[in-house]
Formats: structure tokens, sequence, C-alpha cells
């Protein structure tokens, strides 16, 4: 890829396009994002989409970075059919341009002096050509042309693996926390493993989501027994077992009373460790765990002072997982982790607390493992 003459482009015009181009970016991620959740008004966002694609694009020419203009070019043609109504916007696509996104930023570092980008010029080049092509697919090849673009961009994006019910991996993951596996923890995880059954995108899931609860939870101090929390990690959804397939499985909006169902599944696991001795905290994170920190989760409306830190910390893990793997439903692809972490990020001091997300991102940054399974 040629690269421009950095001595030749005056420091103050390329201190300029180094701060336009990051808030661009960051505003090109949040508007990715609003467009998936709201659906119904998406007309203005795809046009101010639309329009900082071209104004980065426009920039990168103007200070001689033309090699690169292919990639906002080929989002130009994705965006122009979108706003269109030619084209269908979904997380699918949304995770697309989103990595895209990424990848142009790693382009324009390497051609200002930083390390290379993961992909190199040829699969630049392949990327906005597919694309373009996306743009103008009918809709019979949508699904299949997306996936692949998926899988091109972010290469872990691919079908989880299937861990086996009966797990002896669980016993050395509670010791390398410190926690001896005794005859109820061990209770615990043959419970969830079993509800893991229940329904087969679920398998796994239990024991990633205990793995990283608890490295979150000491990489905070520990200021949740890690005993406590892992048998609270593994019986928090058991009463998700309980509910019938066709709605764990639903893809539209629940109903009244499905709605009703589902937020009352925390209640199942509660009740249970309350009539178990030594368990009251890990009960107690169970029924909290769906709460919010901005008090508008359930089933009390618990703002972050009042909810233990236990279930804060359940609170990130689940909707990681959920965001990472959820659409192994439809697609066999796993969603990418660069749109998890922003989802997670973006609703910090909201539906999360702030404190604990700054120590999932630390935990990310020092054991990258954990999201990658």
């Amino acid at each position: 890829m040629a690269t421009p003459n950095l001595a030749e482009i005056p420091s103050d015009l390329l201190a300029d396009f180094r701060l336009e181009s990051s808030e661009q970016f960051q505003r090109c991620e949040q508007l990715l994002i609003e467009l998936e959740h709201a659906p119904d008004d998406r007309r203005e966002r795809l046009r101010e989409l639309f329009r900082l694609v071209h104004t980065l694009k426009g920039n990168l020419g103007y200070i001689g970075l033309d090699s690169l203009m292919s990639v906002p070019q080929a989002m130009e043609d994705v965006l122009s059919c979108l706003r269109e109504g030619q084209l269908h916007f979904d997380s699918l696509l949304g995770d697309i341009l989103l990595l895209t996104l990424d990848h142009l930023k790693e382009q324009i570092r390497h051609a200002l002096g930083g390390q290379a980008p993961q992909l190199g010029p040829a699969q630049s080049k392949a990327l906005s050509r597919s694309l373009s092509a996306l743009a103008i697919a009918p809709t019979s090849q949508q699904i299949g042309i997306r996936s692949a673009l998926l899988q091109e961009l972010d290469p872990s994006s691919k079908p989880p693996e299937v861990v086996a019910a009966d797990n002896p991996a669980a016993a050395d993951l509670l010791r390398r926390y410190g926690i001896e596996p005794d005859a109820d923890l061990l209770f615990f995880v043959d419970l969830m493993q079993a509800s893991e059954r229940r329904s087969h995108f679920w398998q796994g899931r239990g024991l990633r989501q205990l793995d990283m609860a608890l490295a979150i939870n000491q990489m905070g101090g520990k200021p949740e027994q890690p005993e406590q929390l892992a048998a609270a990690i593994c019986l928090h959804d058991l009463g998700m077992a309980f509910l019938p397939l066709e709605m764990l499985h639903k893809e539209a909006h629940f109903n009244r009373e499905e709605r009703r169902q589902m937020q009352s599944h925390p209640r199942l696991a509660y009740d249970l460790l309350k009539r178990m001795p030594r368990w009251d905290a890990a009960a107690e994170i169970t029924v909290q765990h769906q709460e919010h920190a901005d008090g508008s989760g359930y089933p009390k409306g618990l703002k972050e002072i009042e909810t233990s830190p236990g279930a804060l910390i359940i609170n990130i893990v689940d909707t990681f997982e959920a965001r990472t793997h959820e659409r192994a439903h439809q697609t066999l692809n796993k969603r990418p982790l660069i749109r998890a972490i922003l989802e997670i990020n973006n609703l910090a001091g909201r539906q999360f607390s702030a404190h604990w997300v700054e120590l999932f991102n630390q935990t990310l940054q020092q054991h990258p493992e954990l999201a990658h399974r």
C-alpha cells in the first residue's frame, strides 16, 4: 500500500485529521449500534452515517491517502442501498460494518506510521469488492454473503464448540480461583450442565460464564466470595430451563405473559439456595442478577448501590455471553467481540455498573483468551 510522505503534510493538518477521524469513527460506531436498537427510526441515522463516511473518504483523499478510499466507498454503496430501502439492515450487517470501520482505522494507523493491519492490501481490496457486491446481491444470497464476510473480517466468528455435559474441567477451573470444589459446588455444576442440555444453544455457556465472572471478581479484589459467586453462576438461570422451548427460542418480542414468565426465572434458584446451609449470599446474587445499575431491572428495581457485586458482575457476563453467541441460533456464527464490548460499554451507568464495566475491560485486556471460546 502506498503511503504519503508524512513530512510533507503540515503538522496542524495531520493533527486535525487525526482528531476529526477519531470523532467520526466513534460517532459511526454509535450510530450502527443505535440502528439495531431503533428499527422504526433509522432514516435520520442512516443519513448521518452516510454523511460521516463520505466526509471521512474525502479527508483521506485530502491528505493523500487515496489508496484507502476504496473501503469507505464500498461502505457508501451499502449505506446508499440501505437508505433507498433496497437492502435490509440487521445485526449481522451492523457487525460487518462495525468490523469494516475497525479495519479502516487499522489501515489509517498503519499509513500514518503505526503497525500493520490484520488484513493485508489484497484482503482489503477483496473486502471492498465483497461489500460492493453485497449491496446489490439478491435477497436469497444475502445471509450466505453476510456470513462469509463476517468470517473474513473476524475469523473467530464461527460455531461455538460443543462442550460435553460431563466436563471434568469444571473442578480444575474452580481450583484456579482458589475454590475447593466440594459436594455442593459439584452438584451445582451438574445442575448447570443438565440445564444446558435443555437447549443445544446453551451448551458450554456455564463454564464460559463461570471463568469470566470469577476473573472479573478477582480483578476487582474479590468483593464477592468466590465460592458464593460460583454457586450463583451455576444456578442463576436454572429457572429458564423450565420454560417452554418455543419460548426460549422465540425471536419475536415476548407478549405480556411470556415476559412475566421470563422475569420470574431468578426466583427458582433463590428458593433452592435458601433451603441449603451456607449459600445465602449466592441466593441473593441469583435473585438480583437481572437488576440494573439505574434501577430499571427486575424483580425489585434495585439500583447499583442496593445490588450485590456478584449480581452486577453476572449482569455483564450474561450479556456478553448472549451477544457473542446469540447468532449461532440462526447463522452458525458467533457475533464478533467488538460488538459485545461496545454495547456493554455504551450501557455503563445505565444497565451495567460503570465500575464493573471498567473491570470487565481490564479483565479482557489481561486475559483475552476468556473471550475467544
